[in-house]
Order: C-alpha cells, then sequence, then structure tokens
C-alpha cells in the first residue's frame, strides 16, 4: 500500500482548480458536495463554470498561466487540483505543492499528485471509496458500479440512525465488546424496528432496549464452513459472510493465507490444523473448543479446507455439539476433488472414460480398516485420494494387486486452484517415483482413472499459469 486512505473535511477551506474544462468542472461538482471553498483558474471557462460562479458558488479567475506560483491565488489552498491536460503546466504546479506541502491531485497523472481521488460510493453519512493507486482508474469506476448495485440507499438511514443512538448505547452497554455484538446486531438486523423509521422514531428507546436485551441473551453458535480447495474466489457467498461475522474462528493449518486475510480482523483465531505426521491439535480437543467457545456466548467459526463433510471431520464435531445442546450450521464448501479437478482439466466422470466417482482418504482412522480394494480397483470409474501422498506405495501395490491396469492414467495436483498449482502426469505403474522424483508437498490430490489422460490436452488453467508438468516416460 502506498497510499493511506484518509477521509478530509473540507467545508469552507480554500481549493484551487486549474483548469475551466469538463474535467475541471467534474471535480468542482464533487468539491461543492463537501462545501469547500473553491477558486477555479484557467483561460477559458465552461458556460455551467459562469453558472456557477454567478450563483456565488465558486470564484473565477480568467488567466493565461505561463509559469504558475502561489502569488497567483488569492489566498494560500489547502489543496489544489491540477485538470488543465497541460503537463509542462503540470510539472509547474506540482513542484510548487511539493515545496509548500499543498496537497495536489493532478488529473490523469498518477506522478504529479501527492493525493489520489478514489472512486466514491455515496451513502452520506456512509462513504465506500475505491482507489488502484492510479494504475487502474477504469477498474475503479467498474468496481464502484458493482457496488452501488449491492448497496441500498436506505442503509443512509440506518446509518443516520446508529449515529444519534451511539452516546445512548456507550452509556447503556460498558462494555466494549458487548457493544460490538450489540452494533453487529444492529446493522445485521432485518427487523422492522430498524427498517422503518416512522415505527422507529415513534418509541426509539423501547426499540433500541429490545435489541439490547436479545443480543444480551443470545446463546453461542458454531458454523462449520468449507473454504474450498484453496482459490478464494471459490469461497461461497455465506462462508465469506460466516468468516467476517465470527468472534472465534478455529482453522485448518492448510488455509490459503488469501482466505485467512478475508476474516474479520478482530476475530481469535486458533490454528487446529493437523497435517501428514504432525497432528499438533488432537479432534477430541478441537472438540472441546468449539463447544467451549460458544458456550460462552461467541459466534464461532470452524474453517476448513475443502468441505466440512468430505474427509473433514465435520460429523464428528457436529456430533459432539449436539450433545451439548450448542446450535450449528454446515456451511457447504467446494471439495478439493472437484475443485481441483475442474482447474486441471480432469472431467470426473465421463461417457467413454467413467460412469462414476469414488472418494478415498489415504489416512484411515485407524489400521484396522477394511478397503475393499476390489471395489476401488473396478474399471470406468475415476478415483480420487485424498491425503494421499504417504501411502502412495500401499495404494499402488493393492489396486495393482486387485487387478487395475498398470498403465492406467494418473494426475497428481498439489496446490489445486491456487496461483502455484502444479499437475504432474504419469501411469499408476509409476505413482510413488513421481511423488519422490518430483519433490511432491501437501496440499495434494490424486486422480486415478482414464480421465486423467485429459490434464494436458484441456489443462485451461494451467496453460494460463503456465504450471504444467506431464512425465515424458508415459507410454
Amino acid at each position: 500500500m502506498n497510499y493511506l486512505p484518509i477521509n478530509i473535511k473540507l467545508k469552507n477551506k480554500p481549493v484551487w482548480v486549474i483548469g475551466g474544462g469538463a474535467v475541471a468542472t467534474r471535480k468542482i461538482m464533487s468539491l461543492l458536495k463537501v462545501g469547500a471553498k473553491i477558486h477555479c483558474m484557467a483561460t477559458d471557462f465552461e458556460e455551467g463554470l459562469h453558472d456557477l460562479a454567478a450563483q456565488g458558488k465558486i470564484s473565477l479567475y480568467l488567466k493565461h498561466i505561463e509559469s504558475f506560483s502561489l502569488d497567483l491565488l488569492p489566498e494560500q489552498p489547502l489543496l489544489i487540483v491540477s485538470a488543465t491536460g497541460n503537463r509542462k503546466l503540470g510539472k509547474q504546479i506540482h513542484e510548487v505543492a511539493e515545496s509548500n506541502r499543498i496537497l495536489l491531485n493532478t488529473v490523469d497523472d498518477p506522478e504529479l499528485c501527492n493525493y489520489l481521488t478514489p472512486a466514491i460510493v455515496d451513502r452520506s453519512p456512509l462513504l465506500i471509496t475505491i482507489s488502484t493507486e492510479g494504475a487502474a482508474p477504469v477498474l475503479a469506476r467498474l468496481l464502484k458500479q458493482k457496488i452501488e448495485k449491492l448497496v441500498p440507499f436506505g442503509l443512509q438511514k440506518i446509518v443516520q440512525q446508529a449515529k444519534a443512538l451511539r452516546p445512548y448505547i456507550k452509556k447503556k452497554i460498558k462494555q466494549s465488546q458487548a457493544r460490538r455484538a450489540f452494533w453487529e446486531e444492529y446493522f445485521d438486523h432485518d427487523n422492522q424496528l430498524i427498517l422503518d423509521k416512522t415505527q422507529f422514531k415513534e418509541n426509539p428507546q423501547a426499540a433500541v432496549n429490545q435489541m439490547i436485551n436479545h443480543n444480551q441473551t443470545r446463546t453461542g453458535r458454531v458454523y462449520l464452513v468449507g473454504a474450498g480447495p484453496g482459490n478464494p474466489d471459490l469461497l461461497t457467498i455465506k462462508a465469506l459472510q460466516v468468516m467476517q461475522k465470527a468472534d472465534v474462528v478455529l482453522h485448518d493449518h492448510l488455509i490459503s493465507p488469501e482466505i485467512m486475510a478475508l476474516v474479520r480482523k478482530d476475530a481469535h483465531l486458533i490454528d487446529v490444523g493437523k497435517k501428514a505426521g504432525d497432528h499438533k491439535t488432537k479432534q477430541e480437543r478441537i472438540n472441546e473448543l468449539l463447544v467451549h467457545w460458544a458456550q460462552k456466548g461467541h459466534q464461532v467459526c470452524r474453517l476448513k479446507g475443502g468441505d466440512p463433510f468430505v474427509f473433514g471431520r465435520g460429523g464428528e464435531e457436529i456430533q459432539e455439539l449436539a450433545a451439548a445442546g450448542i446450535g450449528y450450521e454446515i456451511v457447504p464448501g467446494i471439495t478439493a476433488a472437484i475443485g481441483c479437478a475442474a482447474y486441471s482439466g480432469i472431467p470426473l466422470t465421463h461417457r467413454d472414460h467413467a460412469q462414476s466417482v469414488t472418494f478415498l482418504t489415504g489416512h484411515c482412522k485407524n489400521n484396522k480398516d477394511e478397503i475393499d480394494w476390489a471395489f476401488y480397483a473396478k474399471e470406468k470409474q475415476t478415483l480420487v485420494v485424498y491425503m494421499g501422498l504417504i501411502q502412495s506405495p500401499h495404494l499402488q501395490q493393492q489396486l495393482l494387486k486387485h487387478g487395475k491396469n498398470p498403465k492406467e492414467p494418473i494426475a497428481i495436483i498439489e496446490n489445486g486452484t491456487s496461483a502455484n498449482q502444479r499437475v504432474i502426469q504419469g501411469t499408476l505403474d509409476q505413482l510413488p517415483q513421481l511423488i519422490e522424483q518430483e519433490q511432491v508437498q501437501s496440499p495434494a490430490l490424486l486422480v486415478i482413472g482414464e480421465v486423467a489422460q485429459y490434464a494436458q490436452s484441456l489443462a485451461w488453467y494451467n496453460q494460463n499459469n503456465n504450471h504444467f508438468e506431464h512425465n515424458k516416460k508415459t507410454a
């Protein structure tokens, strides 16, 4: 971040706009909204600016500027907007502004700016600003258009009500955490006491007291959230909503940094992840933590990679929650098999190659689990193996022993759906050797079946990101 976003108060403050064309007019209209004292200097002015001057809203100064200096101005400006389109003059204005510590925005020329004007979604007193630090102003405007559609104009009313309520709430609710919980309830509430201005005005204190009582008696709740295979673009809307409102987040170790960055900034984060050979937090302890934090009245997010109910032990966790009488919700996620295969161009089912798909985990609850290897070795099906790197020699041995074709195509997908996704293609008889040879690291997924042959020809994502590796020894 190269610029610190700041909202500046300009009411009755002197602002100079250099230029009198359409761009200058647009900037002046924005400055008028905040009550700035505007002086506009140019060699010529649009008619609309003459109208504003006639109404006493701005002052015009008709000057041919050959050399810019502060002597041209009737009073020292707090900031200057340079909208002449003349880069030579723009450089002069920039030098003067820099040497006199005056804020300057040179329109469409970030190099000659010491502040930038963002795109603004105006729901005053709520303002949402979007900036690309001058790199892509068109993108900022496009994002503004999207946000405009998402933010209702009725939100202004709620923010105005909140402003009036703040002193009362601060007096009524002493503890900061409880106040924060109240405001979350307030802004997330669909009760007409909040949204109906007339009804709220009739008895605002009763309406607020009702919310306070509800907030202070609310019980904790646990959300089992699937974070998908790693790419933040694949999060569900519901998952993002829960991540941004949870008080406590118990997360897997392998949740990507990009997804963790979307969690509410002041949430209490607990890493309860497990990885091959390092189960630093036992499942029983995770269950205890979920119950503990929920019983303290917190909203708890159990953030899991993939989907909570596909090798995520979500079933075990909600059994504990149900036994403790704690409310819970399940937020499904895109499981790794679906996401990683799609980003590798592998159709898990295909009329010519696979009429079914089966998921298998390389880690079982104990070594006594009986596995029907004959079932997994069947032809015309796709086998997707989670957490199978360490057990790949045993997996290969059992599949070959039960009749699987040694030349069955395989794909090893490392860091699936992420920017550093890597796909290694080969055959079943090469599986452990490929993993060792290519030094494959977790998280990785194994796809075994005829459909794995498409990992090269249909690798749309890898072609874009250039992370595809094909084993030349494949027969």
